[in-house]
């Protein structure tokens, strides 16, 4: 600080120019404090003119604000591409135009976020400055400004009170520090996740030509939407009270523990461990297997097909390969019960997958997720259809029977919530309610017969599948060799059967992650 003169006589004018004379336009920002200056006899102090920018992103050049994951873009705009990579941490992110000194902001967020203020911190100044209000980022978009701080003579007045004067010539992001700030209740869900995952997309050696025949399949927008929308939500999950609280309390909530390759049941110290390990950095390439698979995973490899980009909203269809796949990064095999919930003594199925899709089911039911409406997207509407490469709803058009497992009471319920739609008049065939009264184990408490299992009908009738029970294409297998020995044994109506008796499924192929 200089030493004060006393009673010294500086003419307004002659103070202002002194000050100009000291800033120099260095690297970066150049200073000059209120308090390093004298200021005695100014008839009028500095007052503040720092400019803060309203940024509208419809009022922006088109050349300067596009949507991205357009659904009409074809996969080549978003595979293997830097640009549509993305953060978990850090889904709405501020990086410096290379063309420019603009910034850039890419929203990863699927949903619009309103009343977001841009803040900038300056070392010269040694505070964050309000530098642009964005009245609404919209959802999937990436937009460019250049705030009208850069490259001209500013004056902000400090929280302290003092005034600081400084100039910056251009942007130095690795100097300066940005962040987002908002009251809205999206942004500030995003905000929590702390995993630090970075994502991107890819076809995997997939092309037009090999088609079919290839272990994946195109990363169109559509999926690439989706698993963004499954990547937030996971990493959210991650974050709340129950999932903690669970992970200190598995085998009390559970009703088992997590164990390991070698048949190692998880430690106090290992949940602690491995909760701090799933959301360390990690990379993460996304993308869509062939539908012989349920999913692929391993190392980076992160891939699940078709029906689960439908399914994910409904808890428990979607997660059950999304988290497999998943453990499958995080070096666990079958071997374990982080791939595939396993029964303990008691009867009770024990997994990784278990516990995720359970939570996510409460959550979901809380409305603690960023994402809940399966609309919100439209992933299964007709007027998508033409950018999927399933119709699952075309499969259900002309059905005109529906059998499965605990559906009437259970899937159909998930079915809707994902959007599948079938005809009104559909015929319903619920096995488990045929097949009680067939083993005929009688509920006193009920008075009717009690329902079991599908691993409890597929033994009766003698079926020996190839993987284990909670599997998607396992228990579809099952349920269907039940239903056409009910068929053969005369237990099912021959003319509900009519439609489903000749329906196969192809044999499971095995792969690296399966």
């Amino acid at each position: 600080m200089m030493k004060q003169k006393k009673h010294r006589k500086i003419p307004a004018l002659a103070a202002g120019t002194t000050l100009v004379a000291a800033m120099t336009l260095m690297a970066s920002c150049s200073t000059d404090y209120e308090d390093q200056i004298v200021y005695n006899d100014i008839e009028k102090p500095f007052q503040e003119d720092f400019k803060k920018d309203t940024v509208v992103f419809e009022k922006l050049p088109a050349e300067r604000a596009k949507h991205i994951l357009n659904l009409s873009d074809p996969s080549t705009e978003i595979v293997d591409k830097p640009d549509y990579t993305f953060q978990t941490d850090n889904l709405i992110n501020v990086k410096k135009s290379t063309e420019d000194e603009s910034l850039v902001i890419t929203s990863w967020s699927a949903k619009p976020v309103s009343n977001v203020t841009l803040e900038m911190y300056i070392p010269e100044v040694d505070e964050y400055i309000p530098v642009a209000f964005i009245k609404s980022i919209p959802a999937f978009s990436r937009f460019s400004f250049k705030p009208s701080f850069v490259g001209r003579r500013n004056i902000w007045k400090k929280k302290n009170g003092n005034f600081v004067s400084f100039t910056c010539p251009y942007l130095d992001l690795n100097r300066m520090k940005t962040r987002l700030v908002s009251d809205d209740e999206h942004f500030k869900m995003l905000q929590k996740i702390d995993a630090r995952w970075t994502c991107s997309f890819s076809n995997y050696g997939w092309t037009p030509e090999v088609g079919e025949s290839h272990n994946f399949r195109e990363m169109k927008p559509i999926y690439a939407r989706e698993w963004v929308v499954i990547v937030t939500n996971y990493t959210y999950m991650m974050t709340t009270p129950e999932y903690k609280y669970v992970m200190a309390n598995f085998k009390k909530v559970m009703g088992g523990d997590l164990y390991d390759n070698n048949k190692v049941t998880f430690t106090a110290e290992k949940y602690q461990s491995e909760m701090e390990r799933f959301k360390a950095q990690k990379k993460f390439v996304l993308g869509q297997s062939s539908p012989a698979y349920g999913g692929l995973g391993g190392g980076y490899i992160w891939t699940v097909t078709d029906w689960n980009f439908y399914g994910h909203y409904g808890s428990f269809s979607g997660w059950e390969a999304i988290t497999h796949e998943h453990m499958h990064c995080m070096d666990y095999s079958h071997d374990s019960n982080m791939t595939y919930p396993a029964k303990t003594p008691e009867g009770v199925n024990v997994g990784w997958p278990e516990f995720i899709w359970q939570l996510h089911m409460w959550l979901s039911h809380k409305g603690d997720l960023p994402y809940t409406d399966r609309n919100l997207l439209g992933f299964h509407k007709d007027e998508n259809a033409k950018y999927r490469d399933c119709g699952i709803n075309d499969i259900f058009k002309d059905a005109k029977l529906l059998v499965g497992y605990n559906n009437i009471y259970f899937d159909n319920a998930f079915l809707k919530k994902a959007g599948i739609q079938y005809p009104e008049d559909i015929k319903m065939y619920d096995l488990m309610l045929k097949f009680a009264p067939i083993y005929g184990e009688w509920n006193e408490m009920r008075q009717d017969y009690k329902w079991q299992k599908l691993a409890k009908c597929a033994e009766y009738y003698g079926f020996h599948g190839d993987g284990q029970f909670h599997d998607s294409l396992e228990d579809v297998r099952a349920t269907l060799y039940c239903f056409n020995s009910m068929i053969s044994e005369g237990q099912a109506k021959e003319k509900e059967a009519t439609a489903e008796k000749d329906v196969s499924l192809p044999p499971r192929r095995r792969g690296m992650s399966r």
